[in-house]
């Protein structure tokens, strides 16, 4: 009996070996069903182990002796265009053979977690119509959301100056009407590199991917 015990014990301890397991959850603590957890070799190019969480947001992988990463991605339909979001690790350090264990949470907004760069939130560029130059770093944009964001929580009014003159970075992703006023003066705004008249605001939804452009962001051009 003794040795069976002492047998049952070892297996077990085995058993934990080489598996990588936890649980991915959104803001709210909510489990995240069908979420893709990709264990890749931080040596070796192209060489991951992949899975997705069960309905208890639960997941668990087998690995070999190696050198890895935990990655965890979502996926989630929003105005009928479907976005893909990295998930934050509760740990950002690689391990061995040994396995781990790595929880993942859903956050739309912050920097990304090591080996990951960027930001988990949208991207807003901005340009101007011909003729008209301003300094763009002065320029105020205000963001109001329309209704709930992406993971169903509620949004707040976001204003905001783009430091570099370019760029918008790490919005939460929803759904947002868009002013923008320049030395106290408003600006018209529209969707960039379209025929459309220029509005007082502008509503839009992020797009998910832009070809050769970037993931999760849109382009407004402003005027006078």
């Amino acid at each position: 009996m003794l040795f069976a015990a002492m047998m049952s014990c070892s297996k077990e301890k085995q058993d934990e070996r080489g598996v990588v397991s936890g649980l991915a959850t959104d803001s709210q603590g909510i489990p995240l069903v069908g979420a893709r957890v990709v264990v890749d070799n931080s040596i070796f190019f192209n060489a991951n182990l992949t899975t997705t969480t069960d309905g208890a947001g639960k997941y668990s992988l087998k690995i070999p002796t190696g050198s890895w990463y935990a990655f965890a991605l979502y996926e989630k339909t929003y105005h009928g265009k479907k976005y893909s979001f990295y998930l934050h690790p509760d740990s950002e350090e690689g391990f061995g053979g040994e396995g781990a264990v790595r929880n993942f949470k859903w956050q739309l907004t912050g920097e990304k977690a090591y080996p990951l760069s960027g930001f988990y939130g949208g991207l807003v560029t901005i340009d101007n119509h011909p003729g008209f130059n301003p300094n763009a770093e002065d320029i105020e944009f205000t963001f109001t959301p329309q209704e709930k964001l992406i993971d169903g929580s509620e949004g707040t009014t976001i204003v905001r100056k783009a430091q570099d003159g370019h760029q918008l970075k790490d919005l939460p992703i929803g759904r947002y009407r868009v002013t923008a006023r320049y030395n106290a003066n408003p600006l018209t705004l529209r969707k960039w590199n379209t025929d459309n008249a220029f509005e007082a605001s502008l509503v839009f939804d992020f797009e998910p991917q832009i070809a050769g452009q970037c993931d999760n962001c849109f382009k407004i051009e402003y005027n006078r």
